[in-house]
């Protein structure tokens, strides 16, 4: 019911290219934005010599040298490469004989899996990330958190959603830093889920949510939006009902929005009242106006005519008068649903204590660039647009 609806918006994720093409994870909270800033820097840094220095490394790779490729060549080589094919298959040697010497030569702490993988996503070139995670991960050396994740995002942006699924296995199957279920990358999951919007990514993200459930793994809200939004698009509305159910606070906007859809799609108008009326009564001057999508409305309206065909209730009643109070008040909006759902995560800081993962590569520390190997999961995010404040 709900397919030919509200989400035949996922239609234009089919289209490669298309305008509405986009990442879950904006570019700040990847450490992209941090990987260009630095990338500017090395290039300033060798100015004239960019060149001399590509070729001298093509020679260090090259099957005769005997020349060891220390770690200060590796990541100017990340930083300095271009997109042509020569440059990334000199990324690509350059990791593999690096990668041939012997580690106990090794002495620094730095990681790079997340700086390549960034450099990839800077280039735009999900299929070098995928060579390189294939070639390289089996000596761990993308074996971060963070790599799968900015792997994801790359894959997820090029609707490569089954790919986001093998990726999540991998990491479930190798336990990556201690860990089989790290918030964000179970966040682009099920955003991938959604997006395909199959028959089989619908089981598997059904199976993923019991097996959550199971360890009493609770997802980030985002997530729990998609899988609930993955429901409704499978006419299953009552599992939308249970898996929202297991958020604290319902009246975030995506979440009170798919409720009141699922709802709809139960005919249970009574218990869509209590949801109008929450975001309907103002607590006090300085409290942010609370909206609801043009086509959640038109879907409760089309409920509410069919349901008064066979009796006139209260609630009936009740809901026509706040429809026409969310309209003249100005708190309907264009915006799709589905728009709202795929938001772009702005940031992925810890505002507790002041840390944070994704991006956090790029933080200095006695003026040399340091790896972050701790992924500490957010509490919550940003917004791109006001009105959006309870997108994760």
């Amino acid at each position: 019911m709900f397919r030919k609806s509200l989400f035949t918006v996922n239609a234009f994720t089919k289209a490669r290219g298309s305008a509405h093409y986009r990442s879950l994870y904006s570019a700040s909270a990847l450490g992209i934005e941090g990987y260009e800033a630095y990338r500017e820097k090395i290039r300033t840094q060798h100015l004239h010599n960019v060149d001399n220095f590509k070729r001298k490394m093509r020679d260090f790779v090259s099957g005769s040298s005997t020349n060891m490729i220390f770690t200060e060549d590796l990541k100017n080589i990340i930083h300095l490469i271009d997109n042509t094919p020569e440059d990334k298959q000199l990324l690509k040697d350059t990791i593999v004989r690096y990668n041939q010497q012997g580690k106990e030569l090794r002495f620094g702490n730095y990681v790079f899996g997340p700086v390549i993988m960034r450099a990839c996503h800077h280039l735009g070139d999900a299929d070098l990330a995928l060579d390189l995670f294939k070639t390289a991960g089996t000596d761990g050396f993308f074996d971060q958190l963070t790599s799968y994740q900015i792997l994801g995002d790359m894959l997820y942006e090029q609707g490569r959603y089954q790919e986001v699924r093998e990726l999540f296995d991998s990491i479930k199957s190798h336990q990556i830093q201690g860990g089989r279920f790290p918030k964000h990358c179970i966040t682009l999951t099920f955003a991938a889920c959604y997006k395909e919007n199959t028959a089989d990514s619908f089981q598997y993200a059904m199976e993923l949510w019991k097996e959550l459930n199971s360890v009493g793994h609770v997802p980030m809200r985002k997530a729990t939006a998609f899988a609930a939004a993955l429901a409704l698009a499978n006419g299953r509305p009552e599992i939308a009902i249970e898996i929202l159910g297991t958020i604290a606070k319902g009246n975030y906007v995506t979440v009170r929005q798919l409720k009141t859809l699922a709802l709809c799609a139960l005919n249970r108008l009574d218990d869509v009242v209590p949801i109008f009326r929450s975001v309907l009564e103002v607590k006090g001057p300085f409290e942010k106006q609370q909206t609801f999508c043009a086509e959640v409305i038109q879907k409760v309206r089309e409920t509410v005519k069919s349901a008064k065909a066979e009796n006139t209730s209260t609630a009936l009643q009740d809901l026509e008068r706040m429809l026409e109070f969310l309209d003249t008040n100005g708190q309907i909006v264009n915006d799709t649903l589905d728009s709202m759902l795929c938001s772009e995560i702005v940031s992925t800081s810890q505002r507790t204590n002041g840390n944070s993962n994704l991006a956090d590569s790029y933080n200095t520390r006695g003026g040399r660039i340091q790896q972050q190997r701790n992924f500490r999961p957010t509490k919550k995010y940003q917004q791109p647009r006001p009105g959006l404040s309870e997108m994760n």
